[in-house]
């Protein structure tokens, strides 16, 4: 089959015309729907058509996934861009300490050069159906909220396996608006991704975590990588017989640069947005979700920060886990001050009271909307009864706590699996299985990690109300620390005995344990599949109760909703642009080498490499050069509707090209996953000219400078 770009996405039931083009993460189909005169008005040269047409594709379909982040094609070669920190973990994996890829960047001399990179596969858009329908009479007859989500669940499953009979795809189904429609995406996956070109980190990563959500910003956070495909342009995994795979669309890079007040298009995969929560679930956001989360990352990542000072190889090792949680951890501290400094429960209490006033004054409102106020509150109130006990049993069964406690919850689980089983070969396998988890591997850095990280999860069950404490887990009397202490001194589950008699027994003496480790293991492991089981039932009251309370929405609002993001294909529109960042200051939306070099102290994170340096003393006779700045622009600001996501996403010009990448949003803005404002909503975007300025003249690539048409 033809693995190109081929995309035939149906248009969707959404009301045709969204409502203010700035603001929203729109689906392509609503993009069509726009006033097209009007962007005209504002620089968009490309015809409706070109940029994007439900047959035969266009400019968005240059935009590809890419773990998590977003990318774009950038060459008729596979060359794809996106952000140093996107790649980040695969640059880690591929570098040790002789060869720091991390540290002093890559540069490959030629495609045979190109290094795997692990872990990153590019994930292409070829076509997508509305599946609604089919969902929507899957939900019909369940007997309750369970059941109606383990309906939608198994239709899901049902479509997306009828869907991956097609040759070389793979599928997915979305939902929007709580289950107001379903959109089922085949995809193309293409496994065999090489890096290309990574600056050093202290390009890609200049400013650090001092820097991070933050404006201005002087960081060069891009990478290049190139997807490879079989010589007959199918996917497959790496083969040194692969080719650059073939894209039907493609990015070129702007000529010009961009300019106060310009149109800004950014196109890619924006994670989660939660636009339409009541001002319950707000509230549990604001009480405990957020204050807890950065509280915890916090301590995690003092404690492997410092178990990386011990060892460069375990330094090098944690990097990438580090800089992940660095960024969840600021993130967190954003959203618990954003919530409070934009009074967001404030304003959903008098949205509420508005609606409610609304539907009591007509009675056809008042039996259509009655009671869907009264029942999604219900939902979410039932959601806040549980939601500090949720927060301690998803954050440490998860990659914030101990690994040795996983496993231990993992064993119990295959030995559960085990107890009802007679099969030889499956014993055998559970007992491999058991052995492994329970294995010196366990072990591995338990002074320095794990036992602080027991200790955190001790004084977080401790922080727990009285009506959400953990079944069978008592609240430790004196410290964490004290209780993860007992515990590990007690406890006999990596001795080589114990693991014997777990393995002879195919876990069955897990089961019956008194082992203090066993039995902190089976009551959190207990206490989760409550919560799973939980959970699933308010899913399915969602998919009935939260439907209903968006069509209830947009009836009282006037206007269709676009959907929350939910990591599919999307564009936001807007516009080169500053803001106020805070009392008397105004903050300009271009910076340049000049603010870059101010900074620079020569010591991390604001330590730009020698190169660099030198390169800038000539670089006012570079062809990059904005002639209004008299520099090398490095980063720019725009008011486009992004979240987590967006990481990596291409921006382009109203002509399509690419301007820049997305890669931050101000500080101010972290809360904007619960509404767009025009005064503070600011994404931030390497500038392209930058990127290639350093290409050019500061660590040169002249082969994929010709590549990117210069």
């Amino acid at each position: 089959m033809d693995t190109r770009f081929i995309v035939a996405i149906l248009l969707s039931t959404f009301v045709s015309l969204p409502g203010p083009v700035d603001e929203g993460q729109w689906l392509p189909s609503q993009v069509r729907a726009m006033d097209w005169d009007k962007l005209a008005a504002r620089g968009m040269t490309v015809s409706k058509d070109d940029f994007w047409h439900p047959e035969r594709g266009g400019v968005l379909t240059a935009a590809v996934q890419l773990s998590g982040c977003s990318a774009s094609f950038v060459s008729a070669d596979g060359l794809v861009v996106t952000n140093h920190h996107c790649a980040f973990d695969a640059v880690q994996k591929v570098s040790t300490v002789e060869k720091n890829f991390v540290r002093d960047g890559f540069v490959a001399a030629d495609r045979g050069e190109e290094l795997p990179a692990p872990g990153v596969e590019v994930n292409i858009v070829r076509r997508i159906e509305n599946v609604t329908e089919k969902i929507h009479a899957a939900m019909k007859g369940a007997k309750d909220d369970a059941d109606r989500a383990a309906k939608v669940t198994a239709e899901i499953a049902r479509l997306v396996a009828e869907g991956e009979k097609e040759p070389d795809t793979t599928c997915t189904v979305a939902s929007f608006l709580d289950g107001k429609e379903f959109h089922l995406y085949f995809r193309t996956r293409l496994r065999d991704v090489r890096l290309v070109y990574v600056p050093p980190r202290s390009i890609g990563e200049y400013g650090g975590e001092d820097d991070n959500w933050e404006w201005p910003r002087h960081t060069g956070d891009f990478t290049f990588l190139r997807a490879y495909a079989a010589p007959d342009g199918s996917p497959r995994a790496y083969s040194k017989d692969n080719v650059p795979f073939k894209p039907k669309h493609w990015l070129k890079v702007a000529k010009d640069g961009v300019d106060d007040g310009d149109l800004a298009i950014v196109m890619g995969y924006p994670g989660r947005t939660e636009r339409y929560l009541t001002s319950v679930a707000v509230q549990s956001r604001e009480d405990v979700f957020y204050p807890r989360r950065y509280a915890v990352f916090t301590r995690v990542i003092e404690i492997l920060t410092e178990a990386g000072k011990s060892d460069p190889r375990l330094e090098l090792a944690l990097s990438s886990t580090i800089k992940s949680m660095a960024n969840v951890q600021k993130n967190a501290l954003g959203m618990v001050n954003g919530l409070a400094r934009n009074a967001v429960r404030e304003r959903k209490l008098r949205e509420e009271a508005e609606f409610a006033s609304w539907v009591e004054a007509d009675p056809t409102r008042r039996a259509s909307y009655g009671a869907v106020l009264a029942e999604i509150l219900k939902l979410e109130s039932d959601i806040r009864a549980t939601d500090h006990k949720d927060f301690v049993l998803s954050a440490f069964l998860s990659r914030t706590g101990p690994q040795s406690l996983l496993n231990v919850v993992q064993a119990l689980g295959v030995a559960k699996g085990a107890a009802g089983s007679k099969e030889p070969k499956e014993l055998e396998a559970a007992k491999k299985r058991l052995g492994s988890l329970l294995g010196r591997s366990a072990t591995e850095l338990m002074d320095p990690v794990q036992k602080p990280l027991y200790a955190l999860m001790f004084e977080e069950i401790k922080r727990l109300p009285a009506d959400q404490a953990l079944k069978g887990i008592a609240a430790p009397t004196g410290t964490g620390a004290d209780a993860a202490a007992a515990m590990l001194a007690a406890t006999k589950v990596f001795t080589p005995e114990f693991r014997k008699s777990v393995v002879d027994s195919a876990g069955a003496v897990l089961l019956s344990s008194d082992d203090p480790l066993v039995v902190t293991a089976r009551m959190l492991a207990e206490e989760a599949e409550v919560m799973q089981k939980r959970q699933q039932s308010q899913r399915g009251r969602r998919l009935d109760v939260g439907r209903r309370w968006i069509e209830a929405q947009e009836a009282w609002r006037g206007a269709a909703f676009y959907p929350d993001a939910n990591g599919t294909l999307r564009v936001a529109i807007g516009t080169i642009k500053g803001y106020g960042k805070a009392d008397g200051l105004v903050a300009t939306p271009r910076t340049t080498v000049a603010g870059l070099l101010a900074k620079n102290t020569g010591v991390e994170p604001f330590d730009s490499p020698k190169a660099l340096v030198d390169a800038a003393k000539a670089r006012k006779t570079s062809r990059f050069v904005d002639k209004d700045l008299g520099d090398i622009p490095v980063c720019f600001l725009m008011d486009g509707d992004t979240t987590g996501g967006n990481s990596g996403s291409c921006i382009v010009n109203g002509r399509g090209e690419l301007i820049g990448l997305n890669f931050d949003r101000v500080f101010e803005n972290v809360v904007g996953d619960f509404g767009w404002s025009a005064e503070r909503s600011r994404n931030i975007g390497v500038d392209v000219r930058y990127i290639m300025w350093c290409l050019e003249s500061v660590i040169p690539a002249p082969a994929l400078v010709k590549e990117l048409g210069f």
